[in-house]
């Protein structure tokens, strides 16, 4: 591993480590409103980006598979805020 190579890894684990601080602070005082699980939501989803991108190393990769990776949390994040934003006006 070179030494940029190392730099990179080392600020995208901290960047995943601050969005999952974040996201857990932010959905502990959420209260059950929309906007902060949103804010959490996506957060989530940049998380799985870099994790997508960096950690399996798809970031130069072209193909069907890096967009079929991304879609996949991006997909199932947006059926969550379906899911809260119908709880949220059933009651």
């Amino acid at each position: 591993m070179t030494r940029q190579a190392r730099e990179r890894f080392v600020a995208t684990l901290a960047m995943l480590l601050t969005l999952a601080a974040g996201g857990a602070f932010v959905g502990g005082y959420s209260g059950g409103l929309l906007v902060p699980i949103a804010a959490v939501l996506v957060m989530a989803y940049a998380k799985g980006r870099f994790v997508v991108l960096d950690f399996m190393e798809l970031r130069e990769a072209p193909g069907p598979l890096r967009q079929a990776l991304l879609a996949w949390p991006a997909m199932l994040l947006a059926l969550a805020l379906v899911r809260s934003i119908t709880v949220s006006v059933l009651g």
